[in-house]
């Protein structure tokens, strides 16, 4: 099966797993995929001797499964955190002249409607609320409003290539607000959320592996370093090395 594959065969036991049990990884994401990869090939081989021990064997079995599930969700979320940072970034480029734009259109529109109760109502009605969201749909309502009743702007000669401008913007800041806001179905949860509960899966199946294979290899060191962290064995190392150059 694809990663993905393998994500959507598990989705509903990620969906299971209970808010107060999902974490984030405690090492980098690629680096634990490798890891697990190790413990898949050791636990394998051993596979005899762990599920003798007491080893639910369906921890190794599954561990392709839980491996390329975790590898599907964090592509998502990688994807799509580098697509919000753009859209942030192409946001924030616009976000100076529309801020100026939607300042003069507001003073405008409040000036010619002002003596028009229904428009000023109108008006005043779209000139509420903050933020890019809203000044997205007031660039939307300003131009339908300013080109169904046109008269009042043209009393006061206004350019109407400002509305023009307003809805052109208002189509760039849309895609890239729900970009950064992640709009999904309302059943749906965060990718990153989904890649958290894929690694606390895999992780449950891997630290189980772990526990039995220090267990049954505890007088075999070179095959008991094999069930641990090679990455956190490193930072101990580091660590150490550190201090002991402190000390001297």
């Amino acid at each position: 099966m694809t990663n993905q594959e393998n994500y959507e065969s598990i989705k509903e036991s990620l969906l299971a797993i209970s808010a107060n049990e999902v974490s984030k990884p405690g090492m980098p994401v690629n680096t634990y995929i490798v890891e697990a990869e190790d413990k898949k090939h050791y636990a394998t081989q051993d596979k005899d001797k762990l599920v003798a021990a007491g080893l639910k064997e369906e921890y190794i079995n599954s561990l392709p499964i839980r491996i390329g599930a975790l590898r599907h969700a964090q592509s998502v979320w990688t994807k799509e955190s580098e697509a919000k940072s753009i859209a942030e970034k192409d946001l924030k480029l616009l976000s100076e002249d529309a801020m100026a734009l939607h300042r003069v259109l507001i003073h405008d529109f409040k000036f010619a409607y002002r003596n028009d109760e229904e428009g000023k109502k109108v008006v005043d009605k779209i000139a509420e609320g903050s933020g890019y969201g809203d000044m997205v749909q007031d660039f939307s309502d300003l131009y339908v409003f300013g080109t169904a009743k046109p008269q009042a702007l043209l009393d006061i000669g206004f350019d109407n290539t400002k509305l023009e401008k307003a809805l052109e913007l208002a189509n760039s800041m849309g895609p890239l607000l729900s970009a950064i806001n992640g709009e999904r179905d309302e059943n749906d949860k965060p990718s990153k959320e989904m890649r958290d509960r894929a690694y606390v899966y895999l992780k449950e199946a891997v630290d189980q592996i772990c526990e039995y294979g220090k267990y049954v290899f505890w007088e075999d060191e070179e095959r008991l370093e094999k069930y641990s962290s090679a990455y956190f064995r490193k930072l101990r190392e580091e660590r150490e090395e550190q201090e002991e150059s402190i000390t001297k």
